[in-house]
């Protein structure tokens, strides 16, 4: 009888090592998949970054900015330029503001990913008027 007392008790022990390492896999399993998805998160915002400083340099030297970012591969549509990649979406508006002396032009990317807002960067430009003697 005790034999049989024992074995049970093995038994046991042993379904509580496995359902033990089973909630241990478990656990790992969510954390990797959850690694893996930030990592991707922040290559995409990376990638997203540094190709919206490359098009607020060109922006910046361009005499018709417009014509740049068409030529960069964005779409007009109500006042706002867009561009969808695989892993993000830039977004370019454009805002000016006149005075005396001359035109502030105000263009302000914005980077989205997975749904979520992954920056904003302004680029600005001055334009000076003519100066009569």
């Amino acid at each position: 009888m005790k034999e049989g007392g024992r074995a049970n008790a093995l038994l046991v022990e042993l379904l509580l090592v496995i359902f033990f390492f089973m909630l241990a896999a478990t656990v790992l399993v969510e954390l990797f998949a959850g690694a893996k998805h930030k990592t991707l998160q922040a290559r995409a915002m990376n990638t997203a970054v540094m190709e919206a400083e490359n098009i607020a340099d060109d922006i910046y030297g361009a005499d018709d900015p417009d014509a740049v970012l068409t030529a960069l591969g964005f779409t007009k549509e109500n006042d706002t330029w867009t561009r969808k990649d695989k892993e993000y979406t830039l977004t370019v508006t454009a805002t000016e503001e006149a005075a005396e002396a001359g035109t502030l032009q105000v263009y302000t990317i914005n980077g989205t990913g997975d749904g979520v807002d992954l920056f904003t960067l302004p680029s600005t430009r001055y334009i000076p008027k003519e100066v009569s003697p």
